[in-house]
Order: C-alpha cells, then structure tokens, then sequence
C-alpha cells in the first residue's frame, strides 16, 4: 500500500502529555501557576486524553464553519454524561435522526424541527461515542481514571487554566499511544501465529490463503492490479476500494515492504489477508490516519498482473 493510497480520514484525538512549567502564552500553551500533582500515571493521562479531545472538540464547533450552530454547554453536557454513564438526556438511538432533522445538506440547520440545545446535546453524544471507540480500540478503556477524564474533558472546552498545559502533554499521550500499539500489535501477531491456517515468513510477515490464484506471480517491477480493504488489528477499516468499486493499480516496488513480499507470494486470481508488522508497514512514523507502530490487516484480491516491458 503505497501512502498516496491512503483516502479516507477521521476525526482524530490530538495528541497532549503532561507538565507544569511557566510558557508564554499562546493559543494552545497556557500557562500554568502551580504544577498539579496526579496520584499517579493513569490519572495523569487519563486527564490528558480528556483535555485534548474537550480542547479539540471546542475548536471544531467553534470554527468559522459551526459557530452559531452549536451551543458548547450542550455539547459538553453530553459528551460529559456519555462518559460519565449516566441518565442521558437523549437516548443513543435518537442520535441520527436528531441530526438529520437539524443539518441540511449544505451546512445550514433547522431549529423549526429541532432545538439546538438538543442537536448539541446529540452531538456531545457522538463525540463521546468517539472517544470511548478510540479508547477500546487502543484497548485503554480499562486503564481511564473517568473522573479525570471527565474533567480534563470539562477544561478543555472551557478553555479552563488545565492541571498541566496543552503543548507539553502532547509529546508523553504520543509516546503513550505508540507504546500500546506496540504492545498490542505484538500480541495480536503472536496470538494470530498460533492459527492453523495462518502461514509466518522469515520477515515476520503472517498470511492467509483463501483462494489460490491459477495466473502469474508478479515481480517487483510489474504492474498489479487489485481490490483490497485496510484495516486495525482491533477490525476498524481505515481504507478500501471496495465501496468505489475502482481497484487499485500500482507497482510491488513502490509499496510497503509488507505489501512487496506478500504481492510476490500470489498469484493472478487469488486472494489472501495478510497481518502485517509494524517494521515492514508505516514503523515509528505512521502514515496518515495510520499510527506509529501500527500493525495492520489487509484483505487483497489480485485482479491482474502485467509484465514490465522495459
């Protein structure tokens, strides 16, 4: 899979640390008097995780494009009671019909069918829907301190003075995400070694036949041309050409290595899932909606492979 291929984005939780120095103070660096103690490592990150998303949250629908169209105490109301776990004001299963009634197509709202206090409430909803599912996905959700959380969340928004600042948080949650995709991508190979049908490689490359193709095999300078979907190892699809239902064609040689050694394993007509490590995908970098140190899953069918003519 080649960078370039990469289409689809997401709403992504920024990435803050703690720490408690004086900085000058600019948008996204306040400063901080008194360095707030947590009792520990998890209530600390805890509350930097909830800082970022309130943060993040309130730039978004305060921006040019939402301003007017949302009222912030709403939105924190329901995203605070979605975390919280608590009575919701609105029932999860009204969200997209709420939302359909409020947003017409071209961004404007309608608050002859719907309040904007509720719209608001709907959206707080959603965007704790996508905190908590960005949270199991990195299989943290166990390990959050959900009052800290929460108040991280609440000062965020508020553009409260924060417990720790903003620009220096970002740096340790970094680290921290990358430490658990690490772990996680590790175990979930080593688990998945373990299935019969699963075949290892030398690299560290694991794969699944489903169907064996009768055609060529491709060499790295060959032109393929092939239908594949993209996904976390948690199921979470971050890419496919299946929706458009225009497949992908490009050349082995400019792909990530994962992709070179397991496209040279088919042949023309297969069809194959490969679990890919992080060292022969994106590594400590990441690309895109892809973190660093992210092992990945792609189903591939081969459609075609043309010869190079030099």
């Amino acid at each position: 899979m080649t960078k370039s291929l990469i289409i689809l984005t997401f709403f992504p939780l920024a990435l803050i640390s703690c720490g408690g120095e004086k900085e000058a103070k600019d948008p996204n660096k306040v400063i901080v008097d008194t360095p707030y103690l947590f009792p520990d490592y998890q209530h600390r990150i805890s509350y930097c995780i909830g800082l970022d998303h309130g943060f993040t949250v309130a730039q978004v629908y305060e921006g040019e494009r939402t301003t007017g169209k949302f009222n912030l105490a709403d939105i924190e109301a329901g995203l605070v009671d979605y975390l919280g776990d608590g009575e919701l004001r609105i029932s999860i299963f009204s969200i997209d019909s709420i939302l359909e009634l409020y947003l017409g197509e071209n961004g404007e709202v309608n608050e002859s069918l719907v309040s904007k206090s509720d719209a608001s409430y709907a959206i707080g909803l959603v965007e704790g829907q996508t905190l908590v599912g960005s949270m199991v996905g990195r299989g943290i959700d166990q390990q959050m301190i959900i009052e800290q959380l929460v108040a991280g969340v609440s000062d965020g928004m508020n553009s409260l003075q924060p417990r720790i600042t903003l620009g220096e948080a970002r740096t340790e949650v970094s680290a921290y995400y990358m430490e658990m995709n690490q772990i996680m991508g590790e175990s979930f190979l080593a688990k998945n070694a373990q299935n019969e049908s699963v075949i290892s490689t030398e690299s560290g490359l694991q794969y699944e036949v489903f169907r064996e193709g009768t055609g060529i095999r491709p060499n790295l300078t060959d032109s393929v041309t092939v239908h594949y979907t993209g996904r976390f190892i948690d199921g979470r699809v971050f890419e496919s050409t299946i929706p458009s239902q225009h497949p992908a064609t490009f050349t082995p040689l400019g792909v990530i290595p994962g992709w070179q050694e397991g496209l040279l394993l088919m042949r023309e007509g297969g069809s194959a899932r490969f679990f890919i490590p992080h060292q022969l995908a994106y590594g400590p970098t990441g690309s895109g909606p892809i973190e660093p140190f992210s092992a990945l899953v792609f189903d591939i069918d081969l459609l075609k492979v043309k010869r190079f003519n030099p």
